[in-house]
């Protein structure tokens, strides 16, 4: 675990909605192409119970898969945000990436999970050259039917991990 000092290794910044999968798959994958997170901030809404479960599930995953590829203890922190606010929201993802980008040598955003206008501004915030992101995932699921199935079960022409920033010349 890195000191106050010595900063994480790689940052790995993501929306939690509806679908817990939709974030747990996408780290999954990259771990498994050696894009591995030793700090994984997590924007959610607090004041929705559904969603608040899905953070709990992907926690819960995230807490038992990084160990499987060497982070024995991943930093795991929760960032509110109002999912009815969209200005609101493109000003805190700004400010985490800003201060994520301070603290890890490597930034990861995820834009699979969350709302459409979510997504939309993680793809404007994720080409932004001054942030130097590693990579800008989104975890493209095929069938519907895999829908919050854990990415071991999905076949893998059901899914495909794309990097935006390398699919848009960035």
């Amino acid at each position: 675990m890195p000191t106050q000092s010595q900063p994480t290794e790689r940052s790995w910044v993501t929306v939690v909605g509806w679908s817990p999968m939709a974030v747990v798959n996408t780290i999954w994958a990259a771990c498994e192409q050696g894009i591995v997170p030793q700090r994984v901030v997590l924007l959610a809404s607090p004041n929705n119970s559904s969603i608040q479960q899905s953070v709990n599930t992907v926690e819960s995953y995230l807490r038992a898969l990084l160990p499987a590829f060497g982070v024995e203890n991943p930093s795991i922190t929760h960032h509110a945000i109002d999912e009815d606010d969209l200005l609101g929201f493109k000003k805190t993802l700004a400010q985490v990436l800003e201060k994520e980008r301070k603290h890890a040598q490597k930034l990861v955003l995820d834009v699979t999970a969350g709302r459409k206008y979510m997504s939309a501004f993680g793809l404007s915030q994720g080409r932004r050259t001054d942030l130097k992101l590693e990579k800008l995932y989104y975890n493209h699921l095929l069938n519907q039917r895999y829908n919050d199935v854990p990415h071991p079960l999905i076949p893998r022409h059901e899914q495909q991990l794309h990097d935006l920033k390398q699919l848009l010349g960035d």
